[in-house]
This record gives C-alpha cells, sequence and structure tokens, in this order.
C-alpha cells in the first residue's frame, strides 16, 4: 500500500496545505494507499466507488466525506459517468488556532466537521450528500479556494484559511440540517426557491445563470422559471438584476469607487448594460444617483 507523504502533497512545511480537482478517466481504479494528512473530497459529478474501512460503497455527485490520516481507501470510476472531485488536502495544525477559536460556539456550529481536528485520535464514519443549492454553495466556495492557491496573490494563505473555516462551518450546518429535519422537508419546491433566493442575495455577483441553476435544481429552464415566479413572485433575472442593483446603489453611496469597478463587483461585465439597467430600475443614471445621494461631492 503507498503511503502519501506531507512534504510531497501539500505546499511547505509552513503552509501545510493542497487543493486541487480530479476527473477520473472512465473505468481507473486508483489503488489502496493512505496519507499522512486530512482529505476532504466532494464529488461534483459523476458516480465510482469508494473503498474505506476494508468495503467498498457507491459515491455519486453531492457525496461529501473525510479522509483521516494513516486510513486506507482507494476509489474504482464508474464507466459511463466518471466522477470530477475536489480534494482538500491539509495538516490539521494549519488551522488549530482557527479551530479553537470556534470551539464554545457549539449553538452556532455543528462540529461534525470540526471538532475531529481537535481530538488526538480521530474516527471519522459516515458522509453527506449535499442538496442540489447546497453543491452550489460549495462549488463557488472551493472553486475560490482553488482560484487563490494557484493565484498565490498577497496574503492567499491568509484567504484560504478564512475560507477553510468557511467551508467546515457550512458543511457543519448542512450535516446540522440533516440530523434535525427530514430529507423530504429539503426537497419541496418552495424550499428549493427559497434557498436558491438567498444563495443569490449572498452570491449576487457571481456569474449566475437561469440554465446553471434550473440544472443544480434538476429541472427544466422553464419548470424552474415557473416554480421561481410562483414562489418568490419575480423571474429568476428580474430577481438576480434587483439585487445587484441594489448593491450597487449601496456602493454609489457609501464609497469613491468608480463606476466601471462597481458594476464588476455587482456582477455586471458590461458597463454599457449595467447603466441601461440601472437608470431603468432607479430613475437616474448611477452618476446622477451617487450625485443625489451624496450632495456636494463630485459624482
Amino acid at each position: 500500500m503507498t503511503l502519501m507523504d506531507s512534504k510531497s502533497f501539500l505546499e511547505s512545511d509552513s503552509f501545510q496545505f493542497h487543493i486541487a480537482p480530479y476527473r477520473f478517466s472512465e473505468g481507473e481504479i486508483v489503488e489502496r494507499h493512505s496519507h499522512e494528512f486530512f482529505e476532504l473530497v466532494y464529488v461534483a459529478k459523476g458516480q465510482g466507488e469508494h473503498f474505506y474501512k476494508g468495503e467498498y460503497y457507491k459515491i455519486s455527485e453531492g457525496d461529501v466525506f473525510m479522509i483521516e490520516p494513516g486510513e486506507e481507501h482507494a476509489y474504482r470510476s464508474g464507466s459511463k459517468q466518471p466522477p470530477l472531485v475536489y480534494n482538500v488536502l491539509f495538516q490539521p495544525t494549519l488551522l488549530r488556532r482557527e479551530l479553537e477559536s470556534l470551539s464554545d460556539v457549539t449553538s452556532f456550529v455543528d462540529f461534525f466537521y470540526v471538532e475531529p481536528f481537535l481530538r488526538s485520535t480521530v474516527h471519522f464514519e459516515g458522509h453527506l450528500r449535499l442538496q442540489p443549492v447546497e453543491q452550489m454553495e460549495i462549488e463557488s466556495l472551493l472553486d475560490r479556494i482553488i482560484l487563490d492557491f494557484k493565484e498565490k496573490k498577497l496574503g492567499y494563505r491568509i484567504l484560504t484559511k478564512t475560507r477553510l473555516i468557511e467551508l467546515f462551518i457550512f458543511l457543519s450546518r448542512c450535516y446540522h440540517d440533516r440530523k434535525h429535519t427530514p430529507l423530504t422537508m429539503l426537497s419541496t419546491d418552495e424550499k428549493i426557491m427559497q434557498h436558491i433566493s438567498e444563495f443569490i442575495r449572498k452570491h449576487y455577483a457571481q456569474p449566475l445563470t437561469l440554465v446553471q441553476v434550473s440544472e443544480m435544481c434538476r429541472m427544466s429552464t422553464a419548470g424552474f422559471s415557473n416554480k421561481f415566479k410562483q414562489y418568490i413572485g419575480k423571474t429568476f433575472i428580474e430577481f438576480r438584476n434587483e439585487i445587484r442593483i441594489k448593491a450597487a446603489k449601496q456602493m454609489l453611496s457609501q464609497t469613491d469607487t468608480k463606476i466601471v469597478e462597481i458594476a464588476a463587483e455587482a456582477g455586471f461585465d458590461d458597463l454599457s448594460f449595467f447603466n441601461k439597467l440601472f437608470k431603468n430600475a432607479v430613475g437616474l443614471s448611477p452618476s446622477q444617483y451617487r450625485k443625489a445621494a451624496r450632495p456636494g461631492e463630485t459624482p
């Protein structure tokens, strides 16, 4: 059995972390192995089998699980839909201080994913399957961590650790919900639309499209659009743009950021379209709105 050591797979002794997506090929087999570090695995697409604690079990889209140091495991890829997985590798010492600071917030965090890192002996059993909207949330967060880690801009280590804590808290909440809420309650149309609307509020600047969210909800675009309008009262595009314009208004009235930068931060990559949409929604151009909101200042 192969032992994967930290020096070969993690960035450095001072920053024991690595993250990367991995797409299996059809029928691929990853032989049994273990590693010196923790591995958080998220299955983004496809299906296969995972060998863990002496047996194989099926994995598929939305599955999240943790592999402890020294634990033997292996994979067998599906023959029709090979899995795409995100692998997050790290030593618990990377986050010990941050995790200890959260250890008293038991009403806020279910420590299914956090508490094991604070114990000297870890036995992590069971796994979590995320709902479609939760999959959107975790993939957005993981993609941001991957980009930061790849570009390695100033402060990326601090930002990476902050987002890892956000990731563990998010997963803890998901697990907490599973323990206290029947799964059937999470899959109702109304609940899904509520989750989607909340996701848009939090991630309005992301390039969210009707096709993307429809696919994540396992609905046709027409079916999703009808249900979103039924439960939220607006179309997906109307709701998304309303949230973006609200964010832009706040930035225009409270900051000196250039309008072109505000448009980008609000989720618009076309300045002309942003100006037109803003004026249609508010009755003023962005520069006129800033001048009205901040009298006596230069727009």
